[in-house]
């Protein structure tokens, strides 16, 4: 196994080879396109892709969803004109530019093969295959945030103001895609101030993102008449995983398990809807701290809940291989076997990130490259944790931990393995910490696996 460990590693060193990984992975990206075509699936969301639309008509509405995607997808309008089609073959362009930036931060990071080792990785992972051509924020959001921390990395290794100013468009594109991220724009600047000590470079990024972000927010202010923080539907989801009737696991209504709602929170939800948009955003708002200031108890409960749910496994329906096929057993036979690949994926990549992060000390990453990935991974994170959560919401921060495996998998064509881990083989305390650390992940697996078919998912 090794020895075809090593015989593989050791092709990926050329110059070459990252056009031949991304282009094989446009051909594996083009043939579902191809099956699925200009139709919806039944568990997409069309919102983004009518939301284009409307911006592409000069439409006035109140923005529930992020512009960040929709102006993309009206980019993509302008010049190729209208069509379902037309925008997903335009979200391949992202897959591309996350695959150039994710080999640039491995790369920088550590090596040329490490780069090409995490852009084949990701080139092969059947989630980063199936929305690669979805009209929705999970591509354009890894893409920014992988670009992000290499600018990040950059700009603290060469301090420069273009690639500040590139760091700020990569960050306020990442919160215009999802609001939530608006925690980086404001954390990234101290950090750079505090590795770069150049107060201009630190100011350069944010003034950028916030140039950015205020742009679309003075065009949502002409577009309703009132302030909107990027888009509405944060105010819900605040509301709809913190309040009363809220699951204390699955706390987010758009997970592969179905909320067994109650009536009370559907009569409080539409007498809610019945209001002016700016009031529901009030009332979302205050019902929710309203909760979360009254059981805190219950809010710690499900923050770790949903810490734990954040973590979990994407499932599969096989539903862009099934267009042909009216057999739910069929579809649901190939979402299964593509779940259990995807696990071929997820589960190594994390378990040698954790691994990695324990026996950092053996490989060459600079401290403060480190700091930069996680720091990155967790700021983004966080929101989701004291929202709501699921699977799919690691989607952006899995290939910055691909970029930890990647660098441990590199180093293992060189160096045994005794020599990598060997500060944990020294430190019973290190030790100790990572085997709980992979524990607990493990557990989280079988803990969503147990939940998933008592639950009967279809």
């Amino acid at each position: 196994m090794k020895r075809i460990l090593r015989a593989l590693i050791e092709r990926l060193d050329s110059e070459g080879a990252i056009y031949v990984i991304v282009g094989c992975g446009l051909i594996l990206r083009i043939i579902p396109l191809a099956m699925v075509g200009g139709r919806f699936l039944k568990y997409e969301n069309p919102s983004y892709y009518e939301m284009g639309l409307q911006l592409l008509n000069g439409e006035r509405f109140s923005p529930y969803w992020p512009p960040g995607v929709p102006y993309y997808l009206l980019l993509a309008h302008k010049i190729f004109g209208d069509g379902l089609l037309v925008a997903r073959a335009s979200m391949l362009l992202i897959y591309v530019g996350f695959s150039f930036a994710l080999y640039s931060l491995a790369k920088e990071v550590s090596s040329r093969r490490t780069g090409n080792l995490a852009t084949l990785l990701f080139a092969l992972y059947p989630t980063y295959i199936r929305y690669a051509f979805d009209p929705s924020t999970e591509f354009p959001t890894a893409a920014c945030l992988v670009a992000a921390v290499y600018l990040a990395i950059r700009v603290i290794r060469k301090p420069s103001y273009l690639l500040s100013a590139a760091l700020g468009l990569a960050l306020g594109g990442l919160t215009l895609v999802r609001a939530s991220s608006f925690l980086l724009v404001v954390l990234a600047p101290p950090y750079l101030y505090q590795r770069t000590r150049r107060c201009g470079i630190a100011l350069t990024s944010v003034l950028i993102s916030l140039l950015l972000i205020s742009a679309w927010l003075w065009k949502a202010y002409n577009m309703t008449g009132r302030f909107v923080l990027v888009n509405d539907a944060n105010a819900y989801n605040l509301f709809q995983s913190n309040n009363t009737y809220t699951p204390l696991y699955n706390t987010c209504a758009n997970n592969p398990v179905d909320w067994e709602v109650s009536s009370q929170f559907i009569e409080m939800a539409r007498h809610i809807e019945t209001q002016e948009p700016g009031v529901q955003q009030q009332l979302y708002r205050r019902i929710a701290l309203h909760h979360i200031l009254s059981r805190p108890d219950l809010f710690c409960l499900r923050t770790f809940n949903r810490f734990r749910a954040y973590f979990c496994f994407t499932i599969h329906r096989g539903e862009p291989l099934t267009r042909y096929s009216g057999f739910a057993t069929l579809r649901r036979g190939l979402g299964i076997a593509i779940t259990v690949l995807e696990l071929c994926f997820y589960w190594p990549i994390i378990m040698l990130a954790i691994t990695f992060c324990f026996n950092a000390s053996s490989f060459s990453l600079k401290t403060y490259s480190r700091v930069v990935i996680l720091g990155g991974a967790l700021s983004y994170a966080l929101p989701y944790w004291l929202t709501c959560a699921q699977p799919r919401y690691n989607f952006p921060v899995v290939p910055l931990f691909g970029v930890f495996a990647s660098t441990l998998l590199d180093s293992l064509v060189e160096r045994p393995w005794k020599d990598i881990v060997a500060p944990v083989i020294y430190s019973v305390r290190r030790r100790r910490a990572m085997l709980c650390a992979l524990g607990f992940f493990l557990y989280i697996q079988m803990e969503w696996i147990y939940f998933v078919l008592s639950s009967k998912v279809p």
